[in-house]
């Protein structure tokens, strides 16, 4: 091998190697940059994840203080509705009592 042939031969081997070096050097890069961008989605997903769990913790403290009113509410109505239930049995009582003592006053000829 000439000294020509030899000195090409190095350079050539330099370039070869320059050239794996940059091409190491770009993957290293995009390595990086797909680790930087799955860090950054990572925290993106985290975050949306914390607030859909607040939202959720939210909802089911509305959902179970609407659940309390509604069954307040009810039992408020129930209340109600027994109270009438005893009013009107009392006055239906009353009001029998009544009509059974002229029907005997009647009946007796006490009315005359």
């Amino acid at each position: 091998m000439t000294p020509e042939q030899e000195n090409l031969l190095f350079e050539s081997i330099g370039s070869i190697k320059a050239s794996q070096e940059a091409i190491l050097n770009s993957v290293a890069e995009i390595k990086a940059d797909i680790h930087h961008s799955i860090e950054k989605s990572e925290a993106r997903q985290k975050v949306v994840t914390d607030a859909l769990k607040v939202e959720l913790k939210d909802s089911e403290k509305r959902q179970i203080a609407a659940i309390n009113k509604q069954d307040e509410r009810l039992t408020k109505v129930e209340e109600k509705l027994t109270n009438q239930r005893v009013k009107v049995a009392a006055m239906g009582g009353t009001a029998g009592l009544a009509v059974s003592l002229i029907a005997y006053a009647v009946k007796n000829g006490l009315m005359n």
